[in-house]
Parts: C-alpha cells; sequence; structure tokens
C-alpha cells in the first residue's frame, strides 16, 4: 500500500480524492498552481457582492458533494433554490417549474400533444435508468450510442429539442446537443424526473473547497512542471523543489494532465485528449436593483435557446438563487454559448459588452442605465465535451487499471461536467488506492 500519496490539482475532485485519503490516515500532498484552492469552484468578492466564477448549482441529488459539506460543518450553508426557471421561446418568457410538469402547458410552451409525448417516453426512460447513480458517467456507457439531439427529436420531437435541451446543455455547460451524446442528455434529464432539488451554498460556491484545504496539507502557488515514474516512486517537480510519492493522484483538466503524463493505457490517453467547450461569465452589479418587467419575481434564471439567442446561453439572478449573494441592488451573471465563448474568450471587455448589452435589454429592460460594475471570468476550458464514446471510454479506463498502477486520473473529464462529476471522480481514485490496503 502507498505511504504518501501527491494530490495534483486542489480543485474539487483532488480535494475530494485527498479528503477520502487523510480520513484513512494516509499522508497526503495537494499541488495547486493557483493562489486559492477550488477552480473551477470558486467565488469572487466584489464591492460586496459574491461572485460564482464557475460552478452555480448544487443538486439534492448529488451524493459526494452533500457528504462533503456535512463533514465540513457545512450543512448550514445549504439553501434551496427557488423552483421557477424560464425559458425564451418566440421573444417571451415562460415561467417553469421542474417540479410542476404541466406549467409547460400553462406556459404556452408546449401544447398538449407536445406534453403527453414529452410525459409518456420520460416515465418509459426514467424506468429502464431509474437505478443508474446520477454522479457516475460511467454507469450510463450502455446509452453512449447516440448523439443528444438524433435522441431528443426520435423521443420528444424538435420542439423538445430547441427548447428543453438544448438551452440546458448551452446553458448548463456551452455546448450544442448534436456534439453531445445521449447519455449524459438522459443523465442530466434524470435530475428533473426525479424531482431533485436546485440548491445553492450561502457564502458561494467556495466555501466547500476553502474547508476541505483547511483540513489538508495543500500548497498553492505551487504548479507541478514535470511528473516522472521511478522503480522507487513517482517524482514530481515543482518550481519550489521536488516531492517524492508513492503514488500520485493527477487531478487536473485533460489538457494539464496531458503535459504532465504519457500513459501507455489506450483509453487514459484517449481521455486525456478531451476538449473542452468555453465561455465566459460576466457578473453584472445593478446599483439601483432590477426592473422585473418581463421576468416574474419568483424565475433565478433564463434560458436562452439557439433560435431566440444571440451570444447569451443563460442569465442568473443572483438574489434570487441566495439572497447573501447581494449586499445591495441585483447582480446578473450572465454566461454566452460556447461559440460566443470561443470566439470572444479573449476580446476586450468593451467588445464583449457591446454584443452582451443590447441582448441584455431584450430581457431585464433598462438594464444598462443601472451597471455599477461588470466582473468578467473567462474560461478557456469551461467544461469537458461529452461526445458519444466518453462514457465507455471511462468504463474502460477504470476497468483497466491495475493495482502496481503509479499515476491514476481525476478530474471533470472522468465524469459528468458539474462539480459532482469531478468530486465522484475523485473519489474513484481514492478508493482505488486505499482498495490497495
Amino acid at each position: 500500500m502507498p505511504s504518501s500519496i501527491i494530490v495534483i490539482g486542489a480543485g474539487i475532485a483532488g480535494l475530494a480524492a485527498a479528503h477520502r485519503l487523510a480520513a484513512q490516515g494516509v499522508n497526503v500532498t495537494v499541488l495547486e498552481a493557483e493562489d486559492r484552492p477550488g477552480g473551477r469552484m470558486s467565488t469572487d468578492m466584489r464591492d460586496g457582492w459574491r461572485i460564482d466564477r464557475g460552478a452555480q448549482f448544487l443538486s439534492s441529488g448529488y451524493r459526494v458533494i452533500p457528504e462533503l459539506i456535512q463533514q465540513c460543518g457545512l450543512s448550514a450553508q445549504l439553501r434551496l433554490v427557488t423552483p421557477w426557471s424560464a425559458t425564451v421561446s418566440s421573444g417571451r418568457i415562460h415561467r417553469l417549474n421542474a417540479h410542476r410538469p404541466w406549467t409547460l402547458i400553462g406556459s404556452g410552451l408546449f401544447g398538449f400533444m407536445q406534453f403527453a409525448r414529452l410525459g409518456w417516453w420520460s416515465a418509459l426512460d426514467g424506468l429502464r435508468t431509474r437505478t443508474n447513480p446520477l454522479n457516475d458517467y460511467a454507469a450510463w456507457c450502455d446509452w453512449d450510442d447516440e448523439d443528444a439531439a438524433a435522441w431528443a427529436v426520435r423521443r420528444f420531437g424538435e420542439k423538445a429539442l430547441e427548447y428543453l435541451f438544448e438551452p440546458m446543455l448551452q446553458g448548463f455547460y456551452f455546448q450544442s446537443p448534436e456534439e453531445t451524446s445521449r447519455a449524459l442528455a438522459m443523465l442530466l434529464w434524470n435530475f428533473g424526473t426525479r424531482g431533485t432539488h436546485t440548491m445553492a451554498l450561502t457564502g458561494g460556491m467556495q466555501m466547500l473547497p476553502q474547508a476541505l484545504a483547511e483540513g489538508l496539507d495543500v500548497r498553492l502557488s505551487t504548479p507541478a512542471t514535470k511528473l516522472e515514474c521511478r522503480a522507487d516512486g513517482v517524482y514530481v517537480e515543482t518550481p519550489q523543489g521536488c516531492l517524492r510519492g508513492d503514488r500520485v493522484i493527477l487531478a487536473t483538466t485533460a489538457s494539464k494532465a496531458r503535459q504532465l503524463y504519457q500513459p501507455d493505457n489506450p483509453a487514459a490517453r484517449q481521455l486525456l485528449e478531451t476538449r473542452y467547450s468555453s465561455t465566459i461569465m460576466i457578473g453584472i452589479g445593478l446599483s439601483e436593483g432590477l426592473n422585473v418587467e418581463p421576468v416574474p419575481v419568483d424565475v433565478y434564471g433564463v434560458l436562452i435557446p439557439r433560435r431566440e439567442r444571440r451570444v447569451i446561453a443563460a442569465v442568473a439572478i443572483e438574489s434570487r438563487k441566495s439572497p447573501d449573494r447581494v449586499s445591495r441592488g441585483e447582480l446578473l451573471n450572465v454566461m454566452l454559448d460556447g461559440v460566443a465563448g470561443a470566439r470572444l474568450v479573449d476580446a476586450d471587455e468593451a467588445d464583449v459588452m457591446a454584443e452582451v448589452l443590447p441582448e441584455l435589454e431584450t430581457w431585464f429592460p433598462g438594464v444598462r442605465r443601472h451597471i455599477g460594475f461588470t466582473h468578467f471570468c473567462r474560461w478557456r476550458e469551461a467544461e469537458p465535451y461529452s461526445p458519444i464514446g466518453r462514457s465507455r471510454v471511462i468504463d474502460v479506463y477504470r476497468k483497466s487499471c491495475c493495482t502496481d498502477q503509479a499515476v491514476v486520473l481525476a478530474g471533470d473529464y472522468l465524469g459528468i461536467p458539474t462539480t459532482e462529476g469531478a468530486a465522484h471522480s475523485g473519489m474513484w481514485a481514492a478508493d482505488f488506492l486505499l482498495a490497495q490496503i
């Protein structure tokens, strides 16, 4: 059994792995290139407003994240978010409630026959997948055989694709259904059919990784620059010196892992080639609050389908997610779709806002006059793409790992593209090593 393990990366995957190992008495050192833990699960403070930089929400359907929150003593910081959201169609905002499916009809978004078709196939597919975990993407490999667009049209019709699945995939993951496996779409749809609730941490997403890091040996501003496997262990070079461990958990994005590690395992090599979508998240502080028309007062977020949008995929109204996020007025979190994100990720802020504000004014009239600040978070690697085959490759990789393996992979590209998926991958890596005891 390895007596010392180095974890490279202090995002939620690396921290979850290190936390599990340390709890079992293993000597763990975590290396992080940035000056704070969390990665895309982090929060900025700006003039009294809390701005989640990447991950926006949690779910009651998660299993690993709530367990970590409880272990860190943060359960009191969890709050349920209003179940009301909205989708744009034909230039109108349609108010929807995930726990009241009939609001699809009541809002005017769907007709009765469309709703009946949606309900029938959702129930049938839900029965077939009811035992599948919502955090283990490898468990969905049997459905990793068709793109989400083709599946959605075949099952539910064109309108369901354009006004349910497409805005969900772009608004949350900045990628199109045509480039996404139905395995991911079905998994995400199950969050709704199983009646899960959207949740938030009152003090921002940073609370959890910060709490985890405080109980671990985390070395910030310490990037791994070279990884070498030798007969007597694994050596990791950093600007501060070289560290030796018996094993390494490589918990970074695929591109960073690829720079450090060239595995012999074909499945691992394929996973390390995972591409990412891009986006820009823009926090917009409104000093005088928000004119609620035409957005209803209980709606926490608006998804804008591709048939309706220019560059904005989603807008979250932060006070309705958690009132403590907003010290005064209102805070909007605007997310660009994957196409605009890739095109504008390096553009000047003024050029980005020149495209964003006219569209934002459509749904939030007068917002331009009340802007106190804009806060940009640019993500060149926002979420891993999930094309056909990724779930199956993850499954093959895990089954092919051997007991004397020096480097074990973890990270968002080894799970569903959520904080829960990343945390689950870290737990899996830790448990794989612990099983050698």
